[in-house]
């Protein structure tokens, strides 16, 4: 069946002989996969349009396959990737020398060969325990550290630091020193900013508190109560005001705090709204009444090479690739963002995202996919470009609050 393509709403026209699960081009839906699109051919010239409107549309439809992949080599799995190059396939890597014949997945939009490398070093459990140990070396021993992001499947760690090329350089023998300590391979990417908390600015806002702003996250339930409320980040206030976009009218209601977590693997905190029920549904592309966006799945985290948006009350809506499933925003996390993060978080960039104060807690969604909130972000300014990446709690940290969705 071929499905109703974007128009010519771009600097260019789509063509009309796309075969994928393209949304109507007037809908939330539809403008979503016309800025991926817009991203997506500006990363990838060489990629035709009507490849990259498919591979785009195959990217949601092999996210339970690849979660099936990791089950079903529990113990010997290392890493699962979203690859471009040179078609877009899935690559799953693996401990051990025991050979795994690839395959072939079928999909509503297509087929995605799925490469399967064995004879990885370590398995991603065993990389992560290793860096956790040596955590406190690594920070005493380089200076200047703002985040790490952990590659199992390259057995890499990439040490984000404040200081510049000079540093770096001058930091090789260190590196080579803890290198040989660790039993991987460490490396150094310069002129980094600390990761920091994305509330308090002046301006419209969904969730408010008197000058200070957050924005709101998704619908959850409390598992044992069956009450329903809304989340937002742990490090915005705890008395929020609730209030929409003005379209077609204007609305607005006081929160109720219930329960949060911020420490080094959460930034969540949750409300009850009164006698309001909350809508499984979330501001994307269109902060109208009208047009918001039914969230149908919600999944516990992400996928490496997966393109995810969000809506930000400040930078509005925009959209980036997940670069690591195992991030560390350095010493940022908890009250005052004092204390050591752990590896746990996910990490999006991408030339058109956008993040700016008033960001936190904002829903992170593909399609009618939800995965995460927006905690922290590394940001020089509000506009597309300027944002080098946003820190997200995946959505299956809310089960130590007792929440499901809602």
């Amino acid at each position: 069946m071929k499905w109703k393509l974007l128009g010519c709403s771009f600097l260019f026209c789509l063509s009309t002989n796309a075969w994928a699960q393209v949304p109507d081009p007037d809908s939330e839906l539809g403008e979503e996969m016309q800025t991926l699109v817009k991203t997506y051919v500006t990363e990838h010239p060489e990629v035709a349009i009507d490849d990259v409107i498919t591979r785009l549309a195959v990217q949601t439809e092999i996210l339970q396959p690849m979660e099936d992949l990791e089950q079903e080599f529990a113990g010997r799995f290392t890493a699962i990737s979203i690859q471009q190059e040179p078609d877009q396939h899935i690559l799953l890597e693996l401990k051990g020398s025991e050979p795994v014949n690839s395959r072939v997945l079928k999909t509503a939009s297509g087929t995605t060969r799925v490469v399967i490398e064995t004879g990885r070093k370590h398995n991603e459990e065993e990389f992560y325990a290793i860096v956790d140990k040596h955590r406190d070396l690594l920070y005493s021993a380089i200076p200047g550290i703002v985040g790490t992001m952990g590659l199992p499947g390259e057995d890499l760690l990439v040490i984000h630091i404040t200081g510049d090329e000079a540093k770096t350089e001058e930091l090789k023998t260190t590196l080579k020193k803890l290198e040989r300590v660790l039993g991987i391979s460490l490396s150094l990417r310069p002129n980094m900013s600390r990761s920091l908390n994305m509330e308090y600015i002046n301006g419209g806002a969904v969730l408010q508190n008197n000058n200070s702003f957050c924005t709101s996250g998704f619908p959850v339930k409390h598992t044992a109560t069956g009450r329903k409320g809304i989340t937002t980040a742990a490090h915005c206030p705890d008395d929020l005001i609730y209030g929409n976009y003005g379209y077609p009218t204007k609305f607005s209601t006081p929160l109720t705090y219930v329960d949060g977590i911020n420490d080094a693997s959460h930034d969540v905190q949750w409300h009850t709204v009164g006698a309001h029920t909350p809508l499984r549904s979330v501001y994307a592309t269109s902060t109208s009444d009208y047009n918001k966006r039914s969230i149908m799945y919600m999944w516990t985290g992400a996928q490496v090479g997966q393109e995810l948006c969000f809506r930000g009350v400040r930078t509005g809506w925009s959209c980036g690739k997940v670069v690591s499933i195992g991030w560390d925003p350095g010493i940022s996390c908890g009250p005052g963002q004092a204390l050591p993060c752990a590896n746990t978080w996910i990490r999006v960039q991408g030339p058109a995202l956008a993040c700016a104060p008033g960001d936190s807690g904002a829903a992170v969604v593909r399609g009618n996919n939800g995965h995460g909130i927006v905690s922290k972000a590394d940001s020089n300014g509000v506009l597309a470009g300027e944002c080098d990446g946003i820190t997200i709690m995946p959505w299956g940290a809310i089960k130590e609050l007792g929440l499901t969705s809602g």
